[in-house]
């Protein structure tokens, strides 16, 4: 290869990383057909939310919270605000929004598996160290039941 088709070929990759994402709900090229939910939304949608500030989080959530039905979109944007939460009631509900969404094109589906994957090792990780934390405690509690019984064995010292 010369120097202009590896300089072209890049320019090209550039480009096409430059290329605007489908936003839910428009008509997409043809080669970019979208069933239920693709990945690009997926991905925009994450990328958004991050960008949120902690108030406009809650503000959404607070919003869809108060939804009777919500589509598969809806689901994956409380999922999304839900995993941004500190708590493993928040991580729980997330993955069940997940587990609620329906159709979606298979990298969209690769990309909600590896969040339900991260929903539940971070889960796992909390159940972890609250356990951990309990133990430790239980050795605090051992060490100063044993430091109390040694000073009461050890006789005192006459004058």
């Amino acid at each position: 290869m010369t120097l202009k088709s590896v300089f072209l070929a890049g320019l090209l990759l550039m480009l096409n990383a430059c290329a605007p994402l489908p936003i839910s709900g428009q008509a997409t090229a043809p080669g970019y057909r979208i069933f239920g939910l693709g990945a690009y939304t997926l991905l925009g949608e994450l990328s958004r939310i991050a960008a949120l500030s902690p108030e406009q989080r809650r503000r959404e959530l607070a919003t869809l919270d108060g939804e009777r039905r919500l589509d598969d979109a809806k689901r994956f944007q409380l999922a999304a605000l839900l995993e941004r939460e500190d708590s493993v009631d928040a991580f729980e509900r997330s993955l069940k929004n997940l587990a609620a969404i329906g159709d979606v094109e298979p990298r969209a589906q690769t990309l909600i598996e590896l969040m339900k994957k991260s929903l539940t090792a971070r889960i796992e990780l909390r159940q972890q160290a609250a356990r951990a934390q309990e133990l430790q405690d239980k050795l605090d509690q051992i060490k100063a039941l044993e430091k109390t019984l040694q000073q009461r064995s050890t006789p005192g010292k006459t004058p």
